[in-house]
């Protein structure tokens, strides 16, 4: 199975990539084992696993958020775990939207402050702009509303326009379709692919759900791109 995508320039490049954890025993237990994983600029690729198959881990690497503990993952040119830890966090920022499995919304904040403080983080709040994202989301009768106030489906949105909000060149999806019915599913895949090639961003999505993600550029079985086999 080919994990190193077409003949376009690269937004990403994982090579040799390896995470472990410390066991209580003492010893070390490998999670993730990825020789080679590339996504090229604007495509759309699935990683298609179960739970226990290290999706997870192998986003927050990707991210910045966790550290490998050998190899290489580069964003552009940037190799992201060579970056100190502020060092990540502004590059992530700037480089990289993140749709969270759960949302990761603040509930105090209304769905134009939750687009708002995403933005901080990189060139700044930019309230016309977030407003339009989230008009072009369908949800310009919700700017107002708190995540509490909102479906499933609108605080999935939400997240979206934050993600986007910044104008990543990669978004990464965790089982962007794991609190939606059948139908549903496809329909919030379809939005999330639609915007992405709106904006020229590639996107990355680990998930469960293979029929949601038929028709991406390339669908990978995660089992196979993560050596390891039953990771955490």
């Amino acid at each position: 199975m080919d994990q190193t995508g077409g003949t376009g320039s690269r937004v990403l490049e994982i090579r040799d990539l390896v995470k472990e954890y410390p066991t209580p025993g003492g010893g070390v237990e490998t999670i993730l084992d990825v020789p080679a994983l590339d996504v090229a600029a604007g495509e759309q690729v699935a990683l298609a696993g179960s739970s226990g198959s290290g999706k997870t881990t192998l986003l927050h690497i990707i991210a910045g958020i966790l550290r490998p503990d050998r190899g290489r993952v580069r964003i552009g040119d940037t190799d992201v775990g060579a970056l100190s830890e502020s060092a990540r966090d502004r590059f992530r920022a700037r480089n990289i939207g993140y749709v969270y499995q759960t949302f990761n919304l603040l509930p105090g904040y209304s769905a134009l402050e939750n687009v708002g403080l995403g933005m901080m983080f990189g060139a700044g709040f930019d309230r016309r702009a977030a407003q339009e994202l989230l008009v072009a989301l369908g949800l310009e009768d919700r700017l107002h509303y708190r995540p509490g106030q909102l479906s499933i489906g609108q605080q999935q949105r939400v997240a979206l326009a934050r993600a986007l909000a910044n104008r990543p060149r990669l978004v990464l999806a965790d089982e962007p379709t794991g609190n939606l019915d059948p139908r549903r599913s496809k329909e919030a895949l379809a939005l999330i692919q639609s915007i992405c090639r709106e904006r020229d961003a590639a996107l990355l999505v680990v998930t469960h759900d293979l029929p949601a993600v038929a028709d991406f550029d390339r669908v990978l079985d995660l089992a196979e791109v993560n050596q390891v086999g039953g990771a955490a």
